[in-house]
């Protein structure tokens, strides 16, 4: 039983071939490794505290997603945009390593990974105005949604599962810490360590043995041990509080 609804194909007849690299470079604006850079500009350029929770609900999110993944896979749609021999050979294999069509298709890692960037950083942030924030956040989720189904490796239920995913995190983590203002950072990276905990264990009973749990795991327990026990220079070394 498909999830789509012909959203696939619909997409696909709008976008040429010869617009196939561009739309899987864009698609890289909700990648793990882009997600990262974004941290560490904001801690290096904005604030510290701040670029830990984001990083701390990062691992959340990522545990999330994949925990569901691993305990009921389901079939990505199969409906590449392009078949990659039709590309030049330079770019073949960035298109190959950009487009990540393997594993399971439900959720969207991707949609997950831009909710919890773009909206922290909309919520974090103080350029423009607080709608002007939140409009290029949303902006910026629903073009990597539409890149990700554009591309045949996503319907369009994973996209919005995806986003309700990482908004339900963002909400949840707000709602603790604005109970707890002095402790939102340790709220953000417990979750994170619970998450990827339990991903692991997921992974470990399910199988097969994946690093990629391992390592968010690491990441995990590492960032919150890195914080509480080893930074010493914790101060804010932002432009303002948001507007």
């Amino acid at each position: 039983m498909t999830r789509g609804f012909g959203e696939v194909d619909l997409l696909q007849e709008f976008v040429p071939d010869a617009l196939a690299f561009p739309v899987a470079m864009a698609t890289q604006l909700g990648a793990i490794w882009f997600a990262l850079v974004i941290i560490a500009c904001v801690y290096r350029f904005h604030d510290r505290e701040d670029a830990v929770v984001i990083g701390g609900l990062l691992v959340a999110g990522t545990g999330i997603w994949r925990t569901i993944k691993i305990v009921a896979p389901v079939p990505r749609p199969e409906q590449p945009l392009v078949a990659l021999e039709s590309l030049p050979t330079l770019l073949q294999p960035l298109f190959e390593l950009a487009v990540v069509d393997s594993g399971a298709g439900f959720p969207s890692g991707h949609a997950v990974t831009t909710t919890v960037i773009y909206l922290s950083l909309a919520r974090y942030l103080s350029v423009g105005t607080r709608l002007q924030r939140y409009l290029g956040a949303f902006s910026m989720v629903s073009l990597v949604g539409l890149t990700r189904i554009t591309l045949g490796v996503h319907y369009l239920v994973d996209v919005v599962a995806g986003a309700l995913i990482g908004n339900t995190l963002l909400l949840s983590a707000h709602w603790l810490a604005a109970r707890a203002p002095d402790h939102r950072v340790s709220i953000a990276l417990s979750l994170g360590v619970c998450s990827a905990s339990i991903c692991l264990l997921a992974n470990l009973l399910v199988g097969p043995f994946g690093l990629w749990e391992v390592a968010l795991f690491a990441g995990g327990v590492g960032g919150y041990v890195w914080w509480h026990f080893i930074a010493v220079d914790r101060r804010p070394i932002g432009f303002g509080e948001p507007s």
